[in-house]
């Protein structure tokens, strides 16, 4: 029975079909392997020519604080990849060596950063960078590799790989307003907070369309007002009141979507219903001007139940240097919804 696979093994396997796919593996009798370049020297009967993906150094990804133990880890992936050619007509076994790492360096130069691959529910993008090995560096590698003589290798930084643990962390709520209270002495300490709590204020905000990559700005409009962050107690006639009406400010007529993400204690954050085209109504957000504006209506994607939703204004462009099809989000707006009473 073999082992269970891994977050690691399955990237790792990811790329080696991507170096598959883009060598033509099938057609041109090349096996694509995961191992250590000892294992993979190829014997005198064999026909089909090698390349071999030897994973010879693991490090921390070097981003951000150390994670959690129920955080996901991101590490950095050193790979050397050695072509075995084999003779085949009138080419000899060291020219096909070199067309196989020729097709290995076109392959990563073209796309370094490869396609998203699902690993446990997360989509890893793996950025693939070239690392040349100093002589040294070289011997160290080939020295554990028993017998077999130096082929023709080229080392890269593959990153970042998530190790994912096996239950991960539930994303905790956002902070939707903010407020503080002095006390008089450490008795008092744990008292329940009787200050005034506020959300951010809206300030004015112009979207620079001028930028191929422009993102919307949008806020609520409630009560006349902007907002950007509201709360409300479950079952109040404030709330049964309540219809989302938001302000979308970005390139005038230009189409975006409304996404809801939504979050409770047991299963944290998640995307919540279909995104809901609606369409820019100006190119900057005024407050001062909320009872006038034009805006869109959404739905709240609950509101029985304790939790929190976060609202996201989502646009694609293509972008002209290659034509690649992007996503930008806005800036998110929360509904907290809370229970009062004990």
């Amino acid at each position: 029975m073999p082992l269970p696979e891994s977050p690691l093994s399955q990237v790792c396997r990811a790329i080696a079909g991507f170096l598959s796919e883009r060598l033509e593996a099938s057609l041109n009798h090349i096996h694509v392997r995961i191992g250590s370049p000892a294992d993979a020297v190829p014997k005198e009967t064999d026909n089909d020519h090698r390349v071999n993906l030897f994973f010879y150094r693991l490090e921390p990804g070097g981003f951000g604080p150390a994670a959690d133990p129920d955080e996901p880890w991101r590490l950095r992936l050193h790979c050397l990849v050695t072509a075995f050619g084999v003779k085949e007509d009138q080419v000899p076994a060291g020219e096909n060596d070199l067309r196989l790492l020729g097709g290995v360096l076109r392959a990563f130069h073209e796309q370094p950063v490869l396609d998203g691959v699902a690993v446990n529910g997360e989509e890893v993008r793996t950025q693939v960078v070239f690392q040349p090995l100093s002589v040294e560096e070289i011997n160290h590698v080939w020295a554990t590799q028993g017998e077999a003589s130096y082929r023709p290798s080229v080392a890269y930084e593959m990153a970042l790989v998530p190790v994912l643990p096996r239950e991960p962390r539930i994303g905790g709520p956002l902070v939707g307003a903010l407020g503080f209270e002095a006390r008089a002495g450490m008795a008092s300490r744990r008292a329940p907070f009787s200050g005034v709590a506020a959300p951010p204020p809206v300030l004015p905000f112009a979207v620079d369309t001028g930028r191929e990559d422009w993102a919307p700005r949008i806020c609520f409009v409630h009560g006349g007002a902007c907002a950007e962050s509201l709360s409300f107690a479950v079952g109040s006639q404030e709330l049964d009141d309540f219809e989302p009406r938001v302000w979308i400010a970005g390139d005038v007529g230009s189409t975006v979507r409304l996404a809801w993400e939504v979050w409770d204690r047991e299963q944290g954050w998640r995307p919540a219903g279909s995104p809901v085209p609606a369409t820019a109504s100006s190119t900057a957000i005024d407050p001062e001007q909320a009872a006038s504006t034009v805006t869109a209506a959404t739905d709240l994607p609950f509101d029985d139940h304790p939790g929190q939703a976060v609202l996201y204004a989502e646009r694609q462009y293509t972008r002209g240097s290659d034509g690649a099809l992007l996503s930008v989000r806005s800036n998110p707006l929360l509904v907290n919804l809370f229970q009062e009473g004990p």
